[in-house]
């Protein structure tokens, strides 16, 4: 349950408010790396959880959303005249793989807890729309997430596709190198952070990684 901060509470109930309440817009845009941008419909930058949100009072249309039959998602148009997103956009396909958060904040209280006003979407899609960007948001698509999230192996160690840099594997020795059997692990006295399931049925198929 979300639960709105009775500083903002007092603020919203009042009379006259005084505080500016602001809309913030994180783009991830996780093809290209770990890059955001980040901007404020304000009229200057506002910091908040650590990150600067660049000025920019964008004009943003809410389209409508469907959720008949399908994954739910909504339509949000952003006047991009000035072209701060469009480069963006082209360079990343369009917003291919990317993720946007919006938060609504109060400027005069950036330290309050706003997870009742954040919310992420996926980009299922983007296109310009003669001077504005149209995005399609939703959430993520249920037959794209694994299920169960993890794989489980019999007879292999899934912390030797990465070793030595796990920190479940915890080896720190020499070696370079591991064959992700248990036979190895025992050899190195790591055999209590064998990361296998020996319990499974070993009987279907047996993965080896070769390095």
């Amino acid at each position: 349950m979300r639960t709105i901060p009775q500083a903002i509470l007092d603020k919203v109930h009042s009379d006259q408010i005084t505080d500016a309440f602001v809309v913030l817009l994180d783009f991830a845009l996780n093809d290209v790396g770990d890059t955001h941008l980040r901007y404020a419909r304000y009229d200057r930058d506002v910091t908040y959880d650590g990150n600067v949100y660049t000025a920019w009072q964008f004009d943003a249309d809410c389209l409508g959303g469907t959720k008949s039959g399908t994954v739910p998602s909504y339509q949000l148009a952003i006047d991009d005249s000035t072209r701060v997103l469009r480069p963006h956009a082209i360079a990343t396909h369009w917003f291919r793989g990317a993720y946007l958060t919006v938060v609504v904040v109060s400027v005069a209280d950036l330290a309050v807890d706003y997870t009742w006003s954040t919310i992420t979407y996926d980009i299922l899609a983007a296109s310009p729309r003669e001077e504005s960007i149209l995005l399609t948001l939703g959430g993520a698509n249920p037959t794209k997430i694994r299920f169960p999230p993890y794989r489980y192996w019999a007879q292999q160690c899934p912390y030797a596709a990465d070793f030595p840099d796990n920190p479940l594997c915890g080896y720190s020795g020499v070696l370079t190198s591991c064959d992700g059997t248990l036979a190895q692990c025992v050899t190195r006295g790591r055999q209590t952070h064998w990361g296998g399931f020996l319990g499974l049925d070993s009987g279907t198929s047996i993965l080896v990684i070769k390095r």
